[in-house]
């Protein structure tokens, strides 16, 4: 088991420093696994509504869903594109609804601990979670080689730790 886990260790590794040296080429083939994720997700979920006879808004996002993941199959390109775009918007989003929630969090917490320090430290960087939302919404192609690049890097070190825990397993 140790050997095997080496191996993947070792390929996960090089795949890693696949995806940082290729970062546009990687975050641009999340686009498939999200029609995948579609698909999966609305065939599992109609399913569930048909076996336990519920047809609520779930069951209807469960169609729309797989209609997506279908048209994500037919079009592949395109599907993937459109995904990838999505992608980048969500998580430019998501950045600046982190970064008014860790303020909102960082005001709140300061009315009970009175620590200043922590207080601008908490304040800075959701001020600075909420730039990097507004400059990935403005520059998306910079976040996509960040993402890309980042699922590199935890590649890597996810290979990395698995050679090393291998081998300690091995050694005990």
């Amino acid at each position: 088991m140790a050997v095997l886990s080496i191996i993947l260790g070792i390929l996960l590794v090089i795949g890693g420093f696949s995806c940082m040296f290729t970062p546009v080429l990687t975050f641009m083939s999340t686009g498939f696994f999200i029609i995948i994720l579609f698909f999966v997700y609305g065939l599992f979920g109609i399913i569930r509504g048909i076996s336990e006879k519920r047809y609520n808004l779930d069951f209807f996002f469960s169609i729309l869903s797989l209609i997506a993941g279908i048209i994500g199959f037919v079009f592949p390109g395109a599907a993937a594109m459109e995904n990838n775009m999505m992608l980048l918007f969500m998580a430019a989003f998501w950045f600046i609804v982190k970064g008014i929630l860790d303020i909102i969090l960082t005001l709140n917490i300061n009315k009970v601990v009175h620590n200043t320090a922590a207080t601008v430290i908490g304040v800075l960087l959701g001020i600075l979670s909420i730039l990097l939302g507004f400059y990935s919404f403005a520059h998306p192609f910079v976040l996509a080689i960040a993402l890309g690049f980042l699922i590199g890097l935890y590649f890597v070190e996810s290979g990395i730790s698995m050679i090393l825990f291998s081998t300690i397993r091995s050694g005990e």
